[in-house]
């Protein structure tokens, strides 16, 4: 390794570690491994930046933000007592109405921080009157709001599939079974503390009569219809991903606006600017990251930490477990969309050649990111969470690690077994290819 290549991850780190920035961050660190080789020239960062974020797919994540952004209002509530009228009855009802109404907002919001954040100001302080332990809430509350990470459509689905070229379809159908287990893994793990402390947190008697529930699943469905719409529609081939999402943005400000009359002007501007403020951060991210990415490439560097750690042992599984504690470990101290950013030209190679597909690992490395957004010393989602219900962090454990615990588990088994994650792309590349063989010889 040169020395400009060191320069270049030392100055990244120091930056990172005195609170610069991360989109600098890389920028100058960057211009450190320039400045010391002595070339190209600086101008070679500017033109990547730009190449890098033009981007036809990249143009569904503003899209997405400004979506998800849009359904808060009157959406919500509504997937809420959806969700509590099918799961009231669990063990632990109130939890399970809560893991399901992450996923369903995750579903049409795409952000972890506002899934947690919409949920937990709505039943999070119901579950606290009925007596669940602060850190088993937040942390539940917390990993439900990860799901928007892994369940289509993804904000941050759309950034690895520009980072590593693959199909932006392939990967939300391939989120859908690890995270519809995940939300199922916290259900049954919610539900056994329940039972172990026999809570009896559902003392309304009341039953739900069949008008009531037509007239619940009625008002839900128009929040369901979007995911649907959105991935049916890319399938199907009729639109692709960044037209599902403008799709997504005029049928969310329809809902908001003219059915449910909940956004105001004013909201309407506020939703804009902020939407406008978090796509801008991550486009800046995302923009000075192709340099850094070409750079790894033109110096080799994952041609290079491939040999150092195959030079370590030649074993799968431990070649696997060292790619999952490493990414585990970043998302404790780094933002899901700078890790994918940054790893993904190095240790995709690295993936491949022991088998694993970039779709496959792609999956993996976004559920593993999740452990590492619940855990301390970031912990967004974790923060989120606590800082809604009115608590710190430190209160939140030991119950937290039980929540951790569990989707780290799920991690591990993405990892293992390609299946879960390859299962649904593979069967809609089937129909596909089927249907146009049927088309030619019709």
């Amino acid at each position: 390794m040169n020395t400009g290549l060191i320069l270049m991850f030392v100055a990244l780190a120091v930056c990172l570690l005195i609170g610069v920035p991360v989109a600098f961050s890389i920028g100058i660190s960057c211009m450190t491994l320039l400045y010391v080789n002595g070339g190209p020239s600086m101008d070679i960062l500017l033109q990547r930046m730009v190449s890098g974020a033009k981007s036809f797919n990249m143009l569904a994540m503003p899209m997405f933000i400004f979506a998800g952004a849009l359904m808060v209002y009157g959406s919500t509530p509504r997937l809420i007592k959806l969700a509590n009228m099918l799961l009231r009855k669990f063990p632990g009802g109130l939890g399970a109405t809560a893991m399901a109404a992450c996923g369903f907002f995750g579903a049409v919001s795409g952000s972890g921080v506002a899934s947690a954040a919409a949920i937990g100001k709505i039943i999070g302080p119901s579950m606290l009157e009925e007596g669940y332990p602060k850190g088993l809430t937040a942390g539940l509350i917390a990993a439900g709001g990860t799901m928007a990470c892994i369940i289509p459509p993804s904000i941050v689905m759309v950034v690895y599939a520009q980072s590593a070229s693959v199909s932006v379809g392939d990967m939300f159908l391939g989120g859908v079974a690890p995270g519809l287990l995940t939300i199922i893994a916290l259900i049954v793990l919610n539900s056994f503390f329940a039972v172990r402390r026999q809570k009896k947190e559902n003392k309304d008697p009341h039953e739900y009569t069949a008008n009531e529930r037509m007239k619940i699943i009625l008002d839900a469905l128009l929040p369901l219809l979007m995911p649907v719409a959105i991935l049916g529609g890319v399938f199907s081939g009729l639109c692709t991903a960044t037209e599902a999402a403008v799709v997504a943005v005029v049928y969310a400000l329809f809902l908001a606006v003219f059915v449910y009359r909940e956004l105001t002007l004013k909201d309407f501007f506020k939703v804009s600017a902020d939407a406008v403020v978090s796509t801008g951060v991550i486009m800046l991210i995302i923009s000075v990251a192709s340099p850094f990415g070409w750079l790894m490439s033109t110096q080799k560097v994952p041609q290079m930490f491939a040999s150092w750690l195959m030079s370590i042992t030649d074993s799968k599984f431990l070649i696997l477990a060292f790619i999952f504690l490493l990414l585990m470990i970043l998302g404790m101290f780094m933002e899901t969309v700078c890790i994918i950013i940054l790893t993904t030209p190095i240790l995709l190679p690295i993936a491949v050649s022991v088998g694993l597909t970039p779709l496959h690992f792609g999956i993996a490395l976004l559920m593993t990111l999740m452990v590492g957004s619940l855990t301390p010393p970031l912990s967004v989602n974790l923060f989120t969470s606590c800082r809604v219900l009115g608590m710190k962090v430190d209160e939140a454990f030991p119950d937290t690690l039980y929540v951790i615990g569990t989707v780290s588990l799920m991690a591990i088994l993405t990892f293992a077994i390609p299946g879960l994650a390859e299962f649904l792309p593979a069967r809609s590349e089937e129909r596909r290819v089927g249907k146009e063989c049927r088309s030619r010889w019709s």
